[in-house]
C-alpha cells in the first residue's frame, strides 16, 4: 500500500512539474521581447507577494531547463525588484535549482542531464575530474562570462565534488554576470538609459573576451590531458615490452 502512495505521490508531482513546464518555458521565452516583458512585469507586480514566488519559480526552471535564456530573466529581476533585490531573487533561484541538478545528477547520472543538456559537451569538461585542481577550475569557468554554465551545472557534479563546495561555488561565482543585468535592469526602470547602454556594452565586451578565454582555456586543458594519456600509453607499451 506504502509503495504504490509512493508511486502515485511521485506521478502527481512529475504531472504538475511538466504541466507547470508547459505554461513558463514560453513565457519565459517569450521575454526576450521587450513589449512582454513590459506586459509581464504589470501582471507579476499584481500578484504582490506571490509574483516574487512566481520569479523565483521561472528563475529555478532556467537554471534546470538549460535551453531556456538566463539574461531576459535577470533583467526582469532587475526591473522589478532593483540590482540587489533582483540579484537576491536570482540567486536563491540558482541555489535551489543548482541542488535539484546535483541530486539528480547523483541519483540518475548522465541520462538524466541529457534530457536538458547536450552531453556531447561534457567531453570539454574531463579535466575537472581532477581533484587537485577541481574546485579552482569550476569556480573560473563559472566566474568567467561566456562559458557554457548551464553545461558545466550538469557536469560538475559527476567531478565528486561535495555538494556544500558545489552550490558555494555555483551560486557566488555567477554574481558578477548576475549582478550586471540586475543592473541594467534597474537603470532602465529609473530611466537611466545612458547607463544601462554603458554597462550593457562592457558586458558586451566582457563576454566576448569570457569566450575566448573559455576557449582557449579549455583547449590547453584538453591538450594538457591527451598529453598525460598518450604519456601513460608509451609507459605502459614500454613496460609490455619489457
Amino acid at each position: 500500500m506504502k509503495k504504490w502512495l509512493k508511486i502515485t505521490l511521485i506521478a502527481l508531482i512529475s504531472a504538475a512539474v511538466i504541466a507547470l513546464c508547459v505554461w513558463l518555458i514560453p513565457l519565459v521565452w517569450s521575454l526576450r521581447e521587450p513589449e512582454n516583458q513590459a506586459a509581464f512585469e504589470n501582471f507579476v507586480g499584481s500578484l504582490g507577494f506571490f509574483g516574487i514566488l512566481l520569479m523565483l519559480g521561472i528563475q529555478v526552471l532556467q537554471i534546470v531547463v538549460a535551453v531556456i535564456p538566463g539574461e531576459p530573466i535577470e533583467l526582469v529581476m532587475g526591473l522589478m525588484y532593483g540590482t540587489w533585490g533582483g540579484l537576491a531573487l536570482t540567486l536563491a533561484g540558482i541555489l535551489i535549482g543548482s541542488t535539484i541538478i546535483y541530486f539528480c545528477m547523483k541519483k540518475f547520472g548522465i541520462g538524466f542531464a541529457s534530457k536538458f543538456v547536450d552531453t556531447n559537451g561534457f567531453g570539454k569538461f574531463r579535466f575537472l575530474n581532477n581533484p587537485a585542481k577541481r574546485d579552482s577550475f569550476i569556480f573560473l569557468l563559472f566566474f568567467i562570462p561566456g562559458t557554457p554554465k548551464d553545461v558545466l551545472t550538469y557536469f560538475a557534479p559527476l567531478t565528486g565534488i561535495p555538494f556544500g563546495r558545489f552550490i558555494t561555488i555555483a551560486t557566488l561565482a555567477r554574481i558578477p554576470s548576475v549582478v550586471t543585468s540586475t543592473l541594467v535592469g534597474s537603470s532602465v526602470s529609473k530611466g537611466e538609459f545612458l547607463k544601462s547602454l554603458i554597462v550593457f556594452a562592457i558586458t558586451g565586451v566582457v563576454g566576448i573576451a569570457g569566450i575566448l578565454i573559455n576557449n582557449k582555456f579549455t583547449a590547453a586543458q584538453e591538450k594538457k590531458l591527451a598529453g598525460k594519456a598518450a604519456e601513460n600509453t608509451d609507459t605502459n607499451t614500454e613496460e609490455k615490452d619489457k
